[in-house]
């Protein structure tokens, strides 16, 4: 079904944009649960009432789509209890009419998107203060720091794979079901740096919507080609 997604499969999942603006009911505010270097994260509801996390991306003019679903097919292969499970991802381009320069031209719109599974007890950084770690225990506290080391290590050395975060802060630590901490936004500088963020800005620097990309399409309107 559109609005489903497999948590058993070992494949990686290929969604639609049409999946993920359906679980975000059309990119509801309501349903924003966080907003980060990479992107905003929305509370994904499917049909069947699972609960999905959603990062829609920003910054994506410049990433090539096969090293995306290749580097993410890598990511999806990750299975550990204090990794956060990457469940799919969305990578598709239309067509739009858009104002530039004066001229109504056509553009590559581009919708990228990460799902992973819903995390409830929030971040880490949301449970810290000037104070300390609220209503954590020594216990607590422990179970927290070794997940996290435990997390890190397996990412580096315990697979194929060796993947360093470049971003670990207490936001990126969220907390799941008897406060095990799982290691969130991994693998995504590589793909989403600085470099990257300062390719979205054009030769003229013009800043471009960040999801368009101007290309060379021509098109009728009331009789007049356009490109």
């Amino acid at each position: 079904m559109w609005n489903k997604v497999d948590l058993k499969s070992d494949q990686p999942c290929k969604l639609s944009y049409q999946f993920i603006k359906q679980v975000t009911n059309d990119y509801d505010q309501e349903l924003v649960v966080g907003s980060g270097t990479f992107g905003t994260v929305y509370k994904g509801i499917c049909e069947n009432r699972q609960e999905i996390a959603v990062m829609v991306l920003r910054n994506i003019i410049e990433i090539d789509n096969k090293d995306f679903q290749k580097e993410f097919q890598n990511l999806r292969r990750l299975k550990h209890q204090n990794v956060v499970r990457l469940l799919g991802f969305c990578n598709e381009t239309e067509k739009v009419l858009v104002a530039y320069n004066g001229n109504q031209v056509v553009a590559d719109k581009m919708h990228k998107a990460l799902v992973f599974e819903y995390v409830r007890n929030g971040s880490l950084g949301n449970h810290i203060s000037a104070h300390g770690c609220s209503g954590f225990n020594w216990h607590i506290h422990y179970k927290i720091i070794k997940g996290i080391c435990l997390g890190l290590n397996y990412l580096q050395n315990g697979f194929e794979l060796s993947i360093w975060h470049l971003d670990l802060k207490p936001e990126n630590i969220l907390l799941g079901k008897n406060m095990i901490p799982k290691i969130a936004d991994f693998g995504l500088s590589r793909l989403l740096g600085d470099e990257n963020t300062r390719k979205t800005i054009n030769a003229v620097g013009t800043r471009l919507n960040q999801r368009w990309k101007i290309k060379a399409y021509p098109f009728k309107r009331e009789g007049v080609m356009v490109s």
